[in-house]
């Protein structure tokens, strides 16, 4: 019998939740230890439920990085309010990241109040970006949640340095169901790599231009042309307006450079070959984007 609890595995999903731009993408690629999730400053770049796949110890977790609530105002929005209700509900475990720079806990801590917890999910909190803080704010904030329902762990990290990422690790991975693997161990998300690919993109084409494009700015990997030692990845970025064409490529085509050279390192460590990129921007109106 003990033997059989020593070898048992857990496996289950984590819902990665929070304020927008708390660092939740950040937290998923540091605990995967590779990139699965774009990082901007922009907020509600996270469209879709990404996830991230980690194996610890005998435990596989299932990562769910979701767009961050807040009150929805236009149709996209309202979509991607729809897809972080989703994204919590089934979860095992509820992460809840909380940016302490901001200091004012308020309206998270009124969320997690709010939430309506089923008796088999466990909620933790990740204090993040403890390096913006000073520890005695850093102890008043950690008070602040504890009072909240339901909080089961509160840890405190900073995932852009991976500080305090293996201690919440460890704490989700004791705490998954009982169950079998659902992927396989060397599976680090379940996106495929054009989806992949393209988000990368997506992510250096915000960094690059952050207040000049809105939301709804796409990008499509065509094709891949591939052999053992190189690959060429063709992409589509497509804008809404004639303008916002004109600042994607820049002047005599800078623009789009930077950002095919920003996108190049990130491509290349998950391609691990040799690669050439190759973008194309078109127009298309707003009712056929995403």
């Amino acid at each position: 019998m003990k033997s059989e609890q020593i070898n048992c595995t857990r496996c289950g999903f984590v819902a990665v939740v929070g304020e927008p731009n708390a660092g939740k993408s950040t937290f998923v690629n540091a605990a995967i230890g590779e990139k699965v999730s774009i990082v901007s400053s922009k907020q509600q770049t996270t469209r879709n439920q990404i996830r991230g796949i980690l194996v610890q110890n005998n435990a596989q977790i299932i990562f769910t990085d979701t767009p961050g609530f807040f009150r929805p105002h236009t149709a996209l929005e309202k979509s991607l309010i729809a897809n972080f209700k989703n994204s919590y509900k089934d979860a095992d475990i509820i992460l809840i990241i909380f940016d302490v720079s901001k200091k004012n806990s308020n309206y998270t801590i009124n969320f997690i109040n709010k939430m309506k917890i089923d008796d088999w999910q466990k909620v933790a909190v990740v204090l993040n970006k403890t390096d913006k803080i000073k520890k005695h704010y850093l102890f008043e904030i950690a008070k602040e949640f504890a009072s909240c329902n339901n909080i089961d762990e509160i840890f405190m990290v900073s995932a852009k340095y991976n500080d305090g990422i293996n201690d919440v690790v460890d704490y989700l991975a004791k705490n998954l169901p009982e169950s079998d693997f659902m992927y396989e161990c060397n599976k680090t998300t379940d996106q495929d790599i054009k989806f992949r690919l393209a988000e990368i993109t997506r992510e250096k084409l915000y960094n690059a231009l952050f207040a000049e494009l809105p939301y709804n700015i796409f990008v499509e990997t065509d094709h891949i042309v591939e052999t053992q030692t190189k690959a060429t990845i063709f992409q589509t970025i497509t804008v809404t307006k004639q303008s916002q064409k004109s600042i994607v490529i820049g002047k005599n085509g800078e623009m789009l450079q930077h950002i095919k050279n920003q996108a190049y390192k990130d491509i290349k460590k998950i391609m691990n070959k040799n690669i050439t990129i190759k973008l194309f921007v078109k127009c298309r109106p707003i009712s056929k984007c995403i």
